[in-house]
C-alpha cells in the first residue's frame, strides 16, 4: 500500500504541475496525469474499501478505475503525438475507435462475472472465472499495445529532442512503455493460468508484475512531466534569442528602418517580425547596401523568428 499511496502522490503532484506548465496551451498530457492520478488514487486500500460499498460494494470502483486508466493511456498516446509532432487525423479516429471497444468489452465482461463483495484483490478473487480473464486481458492488452506505441513514436524521434531534459523524457516514455509491454505479457499469462488452475504460474509472475506495473506507471509519468518541462525551457531559451534579436537590430533599425505604422504589440515575436519587415523595406528604399555584420545580425534574426514560441 506504501507504493501506491507514493504512486497517488507523485500524480496528483505532478498533475497540479502540468496543469501549471501547460496552462494557457494544449493540456492533452495534463489530462493524462489526472487520469492515471484518480486510477491510482482510487486503488489505495483505504480509500478503496471505504469508497466502493458507496456504490454497492461489488467492486465498481475497480472497473471505474481500469477504465480510467485505458482513457488515460489513450490521451497519453495522442498527447506525446503532439508533443513530438506525429499526431495523425487517423491516428486519433483510431485511437477513440479502440479504446471505446475495448472499453465496452471490459464493462460487458465485468457485468457477466460472479462478482464478489468489495475486494483490493479482485483478480485474485474473481480470476478463476474466464469472464474476468476477459475483463482482465482486454485492458492489458490495450494498455500494452498503446504503451508500446506511445514508445516507439518516442523513440522514432529522439533525434529531434529540444535538449537534455527532452531527451531524458522521451527515453523514460521509452522505458516505460517497455515495462508496459512486459507487463502485458505477464498479466496474460497470470490470466490464463488462474482460470486453468495453475496458481503455481501465477505466483511465479507475482514478482514481475509487482515491478513492471509501478514501474510503468512511474516511468510514464517521469516522462511526461519532462517533455512539458522541457517545452517550456524550449520556450524559455526561444524567447530570450528574440529579445536579444530585437536588441541587436535596433541600432540598424533605426539607421535604416521604415515606420509601418504597426499597432503595438507584447508579443517579442511579433514585434521581430515587424522589425526585420521596416529594415527590409527601408533598405530596399534607400537602395542602401547593409554592411556585413549587418546582414549577418538580420539572418540570425530571422533563425531566431523561425524558432520562436508559436513559429516553429
Amino acid at each position: 500500500m506504501i507504493l501506491a499511496v507514493a504512486q497517488a502522490v507523485l500524480l496528483v503532484v505532478g498533475s497540479g504541475v502540468l496543469l501549471w506548465l501547460q496552462r494557457g496551451q494544449d493540456r492533452t498530457l495534463a489530462l493524462t496525469f489526472l487520469l492515471f492520478a484518480a486510477t491510482i488514487v482510487t486503488n489505495v486500500d483505504p480509500l478503496y474499501r471505504w469508497l466502493d460499498p458507496l456504490l454497492g460494494g461489488q467492486n465498481v470502483v475497480t472497473v471505474l478505475s481500469d477504465c480510467l486508466m485505458v482513457a488515460g493511456t489513450s490521451t497519453l498516446l495522442w498527447g506525446v503525438a503532439k508533443a513530438v509532432g506525429a499526431a495523425r487525423p487517423w491516428m486519433r479516429t483510431a485511437i477513440v475507435t479502440s479504446c471505446v471497444v475495448v472499453g465496452v468489452v471490459v464493462l460487458g465482461a465485468f457485468l457477466v462475472l460472479d462478482r464478489p463483495a468489495t475486494t483490493t484483490t479482485f483478480m485474485l478473487t474473481a480470476g478463476d472465472q474466464p469472464a474476468a480473464a476477459v475483463y482482465s486481458i482486454a485492458q492489458t492488452v490495450y494498455l500494452g499495445v498503446t504503451l508500446g506505441a506511445t514508445a516507439l513514436i518516442c523513440l522514432l524521434h529522439l533525434r529531434e529532442a529540444r535538449g537534455a531534459t527532452d531527451l531524458v523524457g522521451l527515453w523514460a516514455i521509452v522505458l516505460g512503455g517497455v515495462l508496459g509491454a512486459v507487463r502485458m505479457v505477464v498479466v496474460v499469462v497470470m490470466d490464463v493460468a488462474h482460470v486453468l488452475g495453475r496458481t503455481d504460474v501465477t505466483r511465479a509472475l507475482s514478482l514481475p508484475y509487482d515491478v513492471t506495473t509501478p514501474g510503468a506507471v512511474l516511468c510514464v509519468a517521469s516522462g511526461m512531466l519532462l517533455l512539458v518541462v522541457g517545452l517550456r525551457l524550449a520556450r524559455r531559451r526561444a524567447t530570450r534569442r528574440v529579445e536579444a534579436a530585437l536588441a541587436a537590430l535596433a541600432p540598424l533599425h533605426e539607421r535604416v528602418g521604415t515606420d509601418n505604422a504597426y499597432p503595438d504589440s507584447d508579443d517579442p515575436a511579433t514585434r521581430l517580425s515587424r522589425t526585420i519587415v521596416e529594415i527590409n523595406d527601408g533598405a530596399r528604399r534607400a537602395r542602401q547596401p547593409l554592411a556585413p555584420d549587418e546582414q549577418a545580425a538580420l539572418a540570425d534574426a530571422e533563425a531566431a523568428l523561425l524558432e520562436a514560441p508559436g513559429r516553429s
